[in-house]
Parts: structure tokens; sequence; C-alpha cells
């Protein structure tokens, strides 16, 4: 049996409890789900994207799925608390794919509800909930029954940050599908926090979908957390819309000891629309990581960078690419990719591909790609200054990773993620006092 007929035939057999379970929104799209996995099936390793990864052994595990929307873990919400000191946000947890919120929820300006009948035309309105281009994104569709919607109003600034927390933690091994849709309207601004993190005692297999369409002079800021322990696949995706004048910034920080693929689809849609994403990736032992972003720029005097910057050790493997398509027309386009590797293992493996599609010819668009050792030229300096050499490589593996990390704009969020960064170069589990699932 291929590790997709398994989830074909859970499918069939439990169809009805699946729907019955669901929004109608969600259940709209099942049968389109359907159809593409059933002609083209999961992608292989002759699909660009996913060239660097075996996706049909990350699916061939015989995953349980949450069918009836019970409790996994009796108390997983209230043994995890996800606290930041300095940080005061408003937190919503999502317990393997259930969404920890029985009521929408409303204070000024922001809106957080469960996907159903109440935001269901907004959602197709603004193009969120998209088809699905890839076998994964319909599998998830497939099994998705819950989902998360953040709605901001119009011009409403949201000082406190909304902090999202997915849980992987259950009594076997488990596939959740979550889906998380943001709309931001004109002039308005959010921060956004996604972390994800894992009990570390069975296999969990997460598909993750996030939305986000950013109105008219809207900012957003996004920064995602991935981790998971070792057992943990994770597949995340964004689906990134910028009306004219928009600032999105997505940071994507993986420090998870499990595998992550992450891919991102951004498209640029008004004029004078910018989009910044930027991601940090340490991984070591057998860990897998791969990223890919493709901007479209399809309004003039739009912007866009990506910096991606991975540190490598162990027999780890590490794959960049970056994609930006000017379409015709799209003049005054700037555009710029880089991404770097820093290899402190002999065994460690990094792969880049930056690419550019251009079909316009008023454009400043550059990309750049780099991987290598640590200097040692900066080594001996620090060595002859008294630093010992275990501690000047730490210091100089953190410099090489600060350039994404200061992209996070509030200051206790950023120091905490340094502290973790540091921590996970120095082998050392990362913990917040208040959480016991991790303990």
């Amino acid at each position: 049996m291929s590790a997709l007929q398994q989830y074909l035939d859970l499918f069939a057999a439990q169809r009805a409890a699946i729907e019955a379970h669901s929004p109608a929104a969600l259940n709209a799209r099942r049968a389109a789900a359907l159809d593409r996995l059933q002609t083209r099936g999961l992608p292989g390793r002759g699909d660009e994207r996913y060239k660097y990864v075996d996706v049909e052994a990350a699916f061939a595990p015989d995953y349980g799925v949450n069918v009836l929307r019970r409790p996994l873990v009796s108390g997983a919400e209230r043994a995890f608390r996800c606290a930041l000191p300095g940080l005061s946000a408003e937190t919503i947890y999502i317990l393997g794919d259930v969404v920890s919120l029985d009521a929408p929820h409303a204070t000024e300006g922001l809106r957080l509800s469960r996907i159903g009948a109440e935001n269901a035309g907004f959602i197709g309105e603004n193009g969120a909930l998209s088809p699905f281009d890839d076998g994964i994104r319909a599998l998830g569709a497939l099994l998705c029954q819950d989902g998360l919607v953040v709605d901001v109003a119009e011009g409403a600034e949201i000082a406190t940050p909304v902090q999202i927390v997915g849980v992987s933690a259950a009594a076997g091994d488990v596939l959740s599908s979550r889906r998380l849709v943001v709309r931001c309207g004109s002039g308005s601004r959010l921060t956004l926090l996604l972390c994800n993190h894992s009990d570390g005692r069975h296999k969990y297999l997460n598909i993750q979908e996030v939305e986000v369409v950013a109105g008219r002079g809207a900012r957003i800021d996004l920064v995602n957390m991935q981790e998971g322990r070792a057992g943990t696949t994770d597949f995340v995706h964004y689906d990134i819309v910028g009306q004219a004048e928009s600032r999105v910034t997505l940071v994507d920080v993986n420090l998870s000891g499990g595998n992550v693929r992450t891919t991102a689809d951004v498209r640029l849609t008004g004029e004078g629309a910018a989009v910044l994403t930027a991601g940090a990736v340490v991984a070591g032992g057998e860990q897998r990581a791969g990223t890919d972003v493709l901007v479209r720029h399809e309004a003039c005097a739009c912007s866009s960078e990506m910096l991606h910057k991975q540190v490598l050790g162990g027999r780890s493997a590490g794959a960049f690419a970056g994609r930006v398509y000017v379409a015709p027309g799209a003049q005054q386009t700037v555009g710029a990719q880089r991404s770097a590797s820093l290899l402190i293992s002999p065994e460690a493996r990094a792969y880049s591909q930056p690419m550019l599609e251009i079909y316009a010819d008023d454009v400043r668009c550059n990309h750049g790609s780099t991987t290598g050792k640590l200097d040692e030229t900066a080594l001996f300096y620090m060595r002859q200054r008294g630093i010992e050499e275990a501690e000047a490589r730490l210091l100089l593996q953190h410099a090489f990773v600060s350039e994404v990390l200061r992209h996070i704009e509030i200051e206790p969020l950023r120091q905490r993620v340094e502290a973790l960064v540091d921590q996970r170069f120095r082998g050392v589990d990362g913990r917040c006092g208040a959480c016991s699932l991790c303990h």
C-alpha cells in the first residue's frame, strides 16, 4: 500500500464523521482535494519544490487522525503554557488540530474565531482558502476539520501581539491538519507569533496552512517558531497576498529537533506592496530542513527581500530555493535574494537554488548564495584575545544568524529567540518555567 492510499482509505471509511465534525467552508473543498490526490498523488522527487524531500517516507508511517475531535491528551492545554517574560500576548492554543476556542473572542479591532458560517463569506471574497497546488496541501484540505480566523478591522492597530501555540501531544502517532486564516483590513497593524511544539513521546506529522491577506497599507509582522522534537515532521505553507502599500514581514525560525519543510507563495497585487521573508535554521543529527519561497510581483513599484541562513551540524541537510517572478508590466520592481549556509560538520550538506524570472525592463533584482565553514581568521582573532575556541565558535555561529533575528521587532520576543538559538547551539533544550509538558 502506498503512503497516500492509507489516507484515501481512511477518508472513504470516515467521510461522514469527518464532515459531521467540520464547518461547511472546509467540507466544500474535499471533493476537489480528493480528485487532486487521485489524479496526481503526493509530490515526488521530480517535483521541483520537493526534490530534496522524501515525501513518501514522511507519510508512510501509520498515523492516526483525530476524526471525532476528542482531546488527545488530558490536560495538555493546562500543562503547556508558552509565556515570554515581558511580553503580554493574546494566546490561542491548537491542540493537535483542534482549536481551543469555544466561542469567538473579540477586542476592539480584533476578532478571533473558528472557521464557520460567520466568516466563510469574507474568506472566499478575499481569496483565502485558496486552491491547493500540490498533493500535500490537498491532503491537508481533505482531512482538515478545524481552523482559526484572525480578523483585524480597517485602521485598527493591535498593540497586543496575537500568539498561536500549536501543541503536538497524544497517546499515539497522529497526523494533524491545521489551518490559520489572517485578514488585516486597510491601514491596520498586527503582530502574530506562531509557536509549534511537540512532547517528543510519539511521532507527529503536521500539515499547517497559513493564509494571510494584507489590505491596502496594512502592516503585518509574523514570527514563526518551529520547536518540535525528534519524531516530529512539519509541512508548513504560507499563502500571502499583499495589496497596495502593504508590508508583510515573515521571520521563520527553525530550531526543531524533527524535520521541517516550509513553502511560501507571496503575491504582491497592489502598487507599492512590500514583503520580507527571513529564515534561520539550526539543525544537527539526521535532521532535514527545507525552505522554498516564491514571490510574484504583479504590480508596479513593489519590493521583496529574501534572507535565509542556516547552520548545519552532524549529518543534517538544509535546502533553500527562492524565486522572484516579475510579471509583464510590473515596472520599478525591486527584488533581492540572499542565502548563506554555515557547515559546522564535514558530513552536513547544504543546497541552494536562487532564481529570477523577469518579464519587465525597469527592475532592480539580484540574488546571491554562499556556503562555507567558520571564518578561520575571525576565529584566530578571538582566540588571540583569550576567548576559548569552543566559545568563540558559538559566538561566530550566533553572529551568523543574528542578521535574521534582528528583524523581530518586539524586543522581549527577540531576546527570547536569541536565547533559544544560543541554547540550541550548546545542545541544551530551551524550557519555559511555566511549561510542564516539555519538562
